[in-house]
């Protein structure tokens, strides 16, 4: 083997080895969304739970100032339910970029790695 030759298996080596760690990073990142998805399903099954709770307490209350307690419960509640979804709507925003980089990066990996296989059957 020339010192070309041996040169190009040393960097398609070195690309094996980055394309296992993106490819490991990329199963990672989605696991995480799909725990990200889990976490958006739960947290919607319980906003439920709460506005039927609050719906209940404002039938049982009785008079005005039990009644108002109760639209300022809802008013905290959709509050925080808005923030929590903005949240979520960022965090699932950035995952994807992380998950877009990833898969850019292992496509670059794939071609360098075709370009060197090219280079070696010459």
């Amino acid at each position: 083997m020339d010192e070309n030759s041996y040169k190009l298996e040393q960097q398609l080596h070195t690309l094996q080895k980055q394309q296992r760690a993106a490819e490991d990073t990329l199963l990672l990142l989605k696991r995480e969304q799909n725990e990200q998805e889990w976490l958006e399903e739960d947290f919607t099954r319980h906003c439920q739970l709460e506005m039927e709770t609050i719906t209940s307490l404002r039938e049982l209350w009785q008079g005005d100032e039990a009644r108002n307690f109760a639209y300022y419960l809802e008013d905290i509640h959709e509050e925080e339910k808005k923030n929590w979804r903005k949240n979520m709507v960022s965090k699932r925003e950035k995952q994807q970029e992380k998950i877009n980089s990833c898969q850019k990066t292992l496509y670059q990996i794939e071609r360098e790695q075709q370009s060197i296989q090219k280079e070696l059957t010459r």
